[in-house]
């Protein structure tokens, strides 16, 4: 192998859940905001294609989480840096259609992380707590 050779550009489907934000709070957005910086750096060789379910917010506001604002602003902000692919859609079957044209499946556990291992797609869960 010549390490000198360019690398392909890795598509990356990370998804990410209100569950580990009502449960671990601002721990939670302290490891999502790292993720999404770990990705930036890596932009030249890895496409991130953040998934936020779509009911986060509404979800964060009916539970009263005070995060909702800050969590709001990050992905605003991911948005309008334009660095990254966001992917709002808003059915599972339009998510699972996204997911497929990816490499990988990265980020909360959930049944696209289900379809993507059946599919053959490597599958990798983020644990708040690492």
């Amino acid at each position: 192998m010549d390490f000198g050779e360019e690398c392909e550009v890795k598509k990356i489907f990370y998804y990410t859940d209100f569950l580990p934000i009502l449960f671990h709070g601002e721990k939670a957005l302290e490891k999502l905001k790292r993720n999404l910086q770990i990705f930036r750096d890596a932009a030249e060789k890895v496409q991130l294609v953040w998934h936020p379910y779509s009911k986060n917010i509404e979800y964060l506001e009916k539970n009263n989480s005070p995060l909702t604002e800050e969590y709001s602003e990050i992905v605003n902000t991911f948005r309008s840096d334009s660095w990254g692919v966001l992917d709002e859609t808003a059915t599972y079957a339009d998510a699972k259609e996204v997911l497929f044209t990816c490499d990988a499946y990265y980020g909360d556990c959930c049944n696209l992380a289900f379809d993507a291992n059946v599919k053959g797609l490597p599958v990798m869960f983020q644990n708040v707590e690492v």
